[in-house]
């Protein structure tokens, strides 16, 4: 492992190097912008490499590379965002004044702060091992969000043009242009629900959050967006409310400190540490080390602590999801004929709110286990809702979430013991090097031996899932065919919303068409049945189309054959 402090020191030059470019580009051509940048940044590694061996040299380049492409660099100068404002003012927009509060601010550096004071005290008091490396990754990860946040505070404009019934969010790092016919729910909160909005509170991708104070928020629904607002309580915003648009009642939010939000926050809490992060092991081995227990215990400490998350995990999710249960008297019926049929009577159905069209099934045992749908999900047509529900029933039965997770376990485990015999046994330079390279190895084919296993799941779900539907591998093969097409959909509307500006004019983008079941390139093909959990959507309602319904050896071998021929050149 590299010394924590050049670490640090390697992301920082990533970033300044970064920000260099960003100015010096005003003034400089492009190509000697990057020259520059790549000889000050070779002089850095060379720096380090003298410093330090081969092996430690090689991280330190992994580092200085993410922080240079992750650092969070204005898409446009301030005179570029100033004119972009003009010409929309120019061409009859009218722009609607925001709230700006620094409270808004200090609560995502409070949230922020928290888990980047868990990466420094690992930094300073934890022993050396490749968590480190991990945190560090995440407190970068949060320094850029952090950054990009105030940059979005500051910069941030809305217009709406009547005539088009257009609203713009203008910032320096992006502008984005939301048609009100594309707007299909307006709802008014009290104040912004920052539990729901920090990004490491959620499981799915984040919802757009343009709040600038701890007032009035208005929550615009658009199809794959949701929008958070924080105008002005003196502007009007009764253009939202136009035509057929689904209103709803102010919804009164508690603040995040309040009673009645203690045990969420507490959920959101631990399951960004213990289940999108690694904050809560730092946590305990940094605890460890500091009374000085050996690494033996330390690593069966661990192990119970994680098979304690892992027990846990359907509770975590519960609550840090905001789950509640679906009482659609038009689904209870078909929720409960599929789960019937597979056998299982005491699974819960949950509902939790994403602009994603998505299923999934939680929980390490079958008495705990429940199945949640995202809300855009639930907006199906029933027979595609009925064929999902029928999937996830089969990952409950055949305990998926419980392999899957020790699956995990195991290989993150080779990983480690590898590192910790290298470390303890080799210890001239060609042998470090070599266990360097063989480790960079083992991690890149990690996600492959991972979705050898995961795909598998995936695909007998499908079949076997289809033995629950009465219309079997037909109607299987059409849910999943829906829920392909909404989801396109939604993100061909979520990229349109995107805007570019050409010598300070707009450009009418024209969006590629998205198709999840159209046969992709060979090279994407590649990493979607070689590195992902599912394989391609084309493959997955092909196979339920041309074979009988049922699971057997053949389905296995055709899958095995399939991943082997898609990934090649033809």
């Amino acid at each position: 492992m590299p010394d924590m402090t050049i670490s640090i020191w390697t992301a920082a030059a990533g970033f300044f190097l970064s920000f260099l470019a960003y100015f010096l580009k005003k003034w400089i051509p492009y190509l000697y912008v990057h020259i520059l940048t790549a000889i000050l940044g070779s002089g850095w590694i060379v720096y380090v490499f003298l410093n330090q061996d081969f092996v430690k040299t090689m991280t330190i380049f992994f580092i200085f590379v993410f922080s240079f492409f992750s650092s969070p660099v204005p898409a446009r100068s301030k005179t570029q965002w100033k004119k972009i404002s003009d010409e929309l003012k120019e061409q009859g927009a009218r722009e609607i004044a925001l709230s700006k509060k620094k409270e808004r601010l200090f609560v995502d550096f409070l949230f922020s702060g928290f888990f980047i004071l868990i990466a420094v005290l690992y930094f300073l008091f934890g022993p050396d091992s490749p968590i480190a490396l991990i945190l560090l990754y995440s407190f970068i990860s949060l320094v850029v969000g952090l950054t990009k946040r105030v940059g979005v505070f500051r910069s941030l404009r809305l217009f709406y043009r009547e005539q088009e019934e257009v609203l713009y969010a203008v910032s320096l790092f992006e502008t984005k242009k939301y048609p009100l016919k594309e707007l299909s729910e307006v709802s008014v909160q009290t104040r912004p629900d920052v539990l729901q909005l920090f990004e490491l509170f959620s499981l799915f991708s984040p919802n757009v959050d343009y709040t600038t104070s701890m007032g009035k928020t208005w929550k615009l629904s658009f199809s794959g967006e949701k929008v958070y607002l924080t105008p002005d309580p003196s502007e009007s915003m009764a253009f939202l409310h136009q035509g057929e648009i689904k209103k709803m009642e102010e919804v009164e939010v508690k603040p995040f400190y309040h009673q009645k939000n203690w045990k969420r926050l507490l959920g959101k809490w631990y399951f960004a540490a213990a289940v999108k992060g690694v904050g809560i092991y730092a946590v305990l081995i940094t605890l460890l080390a500091l009374l000085r227990i050996g690494p033996i215990i330390t690593t069966a400490i661990t192990i119970v602590f994680w098979i304690f998350n892992l027990s846990i995990s359907d509770r975590v999710l519960k609550i840090a999801l905001d789950m509640k249960k679906i009482d659609d008297p038009d689904l209870l019926p078909i929720i409960e004929n599929v789960f019937s049929r597979a056998g299982l009577s005491h699974v819960e159905i949950y509902v939790t709110e994403s602009t994603e069209y998505n299923g999934f099934a939680i929980g390490a045992n079958i008495g705990r286990s429940l199945v949640a749908l995202t809300s855009e999900t639930l907006k199906l047509p029933h027979e595609a809702i009925k064929g999902i529900l029928a999937h996830e029933a089969i990952h409950v039965k055949k305990r998926d979430v419980l392999i899957g997770q020790l699956l995990r376990f195991l290989l993150i485990g080779l990983i480690l013991a590898s590192v910790f015999f290298f470390n303890k046994y080799v210890h001239d330079e060609n042998g470090k090097t070599f266990a360097f390279l063989g480790l960079w190895l083992l991690l890149f084919l990690f996600p492959a031996f991972q979705s050898l296993f995961t795909q598998w799941m995936e695909v007998r779900a499908d079949h076997l899932g289809a033995t629950l539907l009465d219309g079997g591998n037909a109607q299987m093969a059409n849910s999943l065919a829906i829920l392909c097409e909404y989801q396109d959909r939604a993100l061909e509307k979520s990229a349109g919303y995107r805007v570019t500006f050409e010598k300070e004019q707009e450009v009418n983008q024209k969006n590629k068409k998205i198709s999840s079941l159209e046969r992709d390139s060979w090279f994407f093909r590649f990493l979607e049945f070689q590195f992902m959990s599912h394989p391609p959507m084309y493959w997955r309602v092909h196979s339920l189309q041309t074979t009988e319904t049922g699971w057997s050896i053949g389905k296995i071998k055709l899958w095995l054959c399939s991943r082997f021929r898609e990934s090649l050149p033809h």
